[in-house]
Formats: structure tokens, C-alpha cells, sequence
């Protein structure tokens, strides 16, 4: 790819990635259901969408393994945003095609693992190992969750605000953790405070922990109030 192309490219994922973190920020910490948390969950998802296509583009172009984390985010913010957007009966086709994307990504983030630990590295270069190993996880758990809602039908409930919360948080995780440790050498040295950096980079985990808890402890009438968040299967019922 030429250079220039690729230096454009570059500088939207780090544009959209910058832009992510503050709206993944606002929509984390702003009421939940409210016009704010959705116009903010809106914009997080459209610039990880940005974001990851220029991950993959520019990791490609290098020969690294980092352009897995472009598909690994539009997956989960993709598939975070359908579980509560569905409106109507929903298309098997995409939702197969979603967790077989899954399957996939988490399949060559296992052999890339296995490559970094059966390779000649020190202690510091089996980081990327664990990480895809962490990362492989996280999708084959997916691919498991897609695979139960296409057998059973679409979450409702808290199951279903669950499973939103978890993928948009581990999404936004990933960026936080890209961009305040990852790219950590770009950051002007003065505001460069490690303490503060690993806080917001790990704050969208226990953030996820907190909300899962408290969906679970205390069901909240989120997403209701607003007739586009009904579950698909309000709809199914509705026919029968």
C-alpha cells in the first residue's frame, strides 16, 4: 500500500480511536437509557467501526498480528448493539455469519498465541501470547453465546441488557488499553502519569463488573422507555 494511503489511514484510527475513548467514556458514566447514553453508545460504536477498519488495514500493511484487534472490536460492538436495537425478526444469515466470524478470529488468535510461546522470546514477549490467548477466549465465548440465541431465540431481560453491557465494556477495554498503554510513547510527557494511564486503562473492566452486578442485583427499566430497544421477541409474540 503506499505510503501516503497508509499514513491517512492511520491517522483516522487514531482519530476514531481518540474520539471512542471519550464517547465510550460519556455512554459508560452517563444515566443509563438516557438520550445521553444512547447518542454517546451511538458515536462509540461508529468510531470503533472507523477504528477497527484502520487497525486491520495499517496491521496488515505491517505483517503484525495487531490487525485482529480491528474485527475483534467491530465484532463486539456490532453485535453489543443488535442485542438491544432489535426492532424485528432477526436475520439468521447475519447472526451466523457474526459468530462464525467469531469462531474464526478466535482460531487464529489461538495459533498466533502458539507461535509467540513456542518461538525464542524473553518473559516481555509472551505478553502477546497471553493476549490472544485472553482474546480467544473472550470471541470462542461469544461464538458460545451466538450459537444459544440462534437455538433459543433473542435474550430479553437482563440476560439481554447482560450481554450488552459485557461486549460494549470489553470493546471499549480494548481501546483504553491500546491507547493509554499502548500508544503510551505519543502521549506528551508531562500528562504521561503511569498511575493515572493503567486507571483509565482498566477502568472500563471494573466499570463491567459493577453494571453486571447491579443489572443482576437491581433490573433497571433501562432501554425500555424508548419503543427502538424492545427485544425482537416481543415482536414474534406479538404474531403468534
Amino acid at each position: 500500500m503506499d505510503s501516503a494511503a497508509l499514513r491517512y489511514i492511520l491517522f483516522l484510527h487514531i482519530a476514531a480511536g481518540s474520539l471512542a475513548v471519550v464517547a465510550g467514556y460519556a455512554a459508560l458514566f452517563a444515566p443509563k437509557g438516557g438520550r445521553l447514553h444512547r447518542r454517546a453508545g451511538m458515536l462509540f460504536v461508529y468510531a470503533m467501526i472507523v477504528m477497527g477498519i484502520g487497525a486491520a488495514i495499517v496491521g496488515l500493511s505491517r505483517g503484525k498480528s495487531t490487525w485482529l484487534g480491528g474485527p475483534l472490536v467491530i465484532y463486539l460492538v456490532v453485535t453489543g448493539m443488535l442485542t438491544v436495537r432489535r426492532t424485528q425478526t432477526p436475520s439468521r444469515t447475519r447472526d451466523i455469519s457474526l459468530m462464525m466470524l467469531a469462531v474464526a478470529l478466535g482460531l487464529i488468535s489461538i495459533l498466533g498465541a502458539i507461535r509467540v510461546f513456542t518461538g525464542p522470546r524473553g518473559p516481555i514477549g509472551v505478553a502477546p501470547g497471553i493476549a490472544g490467548l485472553a482474546n480467544a477466549l473472550v470471541l470462542l465465548l461469544c461464538a458460545a453465546g451466538d450459537f444459544r440465541v440462534l437455538r433459543t431465540g433473542p435474550l430479553t431481560g437482563t440476560r439481554r441488557l447482560a450481554r450488552h453491557l459485557w461486549r460494549m465494556c470489553y470493546a471499549m477495554f480494548t481501546a483504553t488499553g491500546s491507547f493509554f498503554l499502548g500508544q503510551a510513547k505519543v502521549i506528551p510527557g508531562p500528562l504521561r502519569i503511569w498511575p493515572l494511564l493503567y486507571v483509565l486503562a482498566f477502568l472500563p473492566l471494573p466499570a463491567m463488573f459493577y453494571w453486571l452486578w447491579r443489572v443482576r442485583r437491581r433490573p433497571p427499566r433501562i432501554l425500555t422507555r424508548n419503543p427502538r430497544y424492545q427485544p425482537a421477541s416481543n415482536a414474534l409474540e406479538a404474531q403468534r
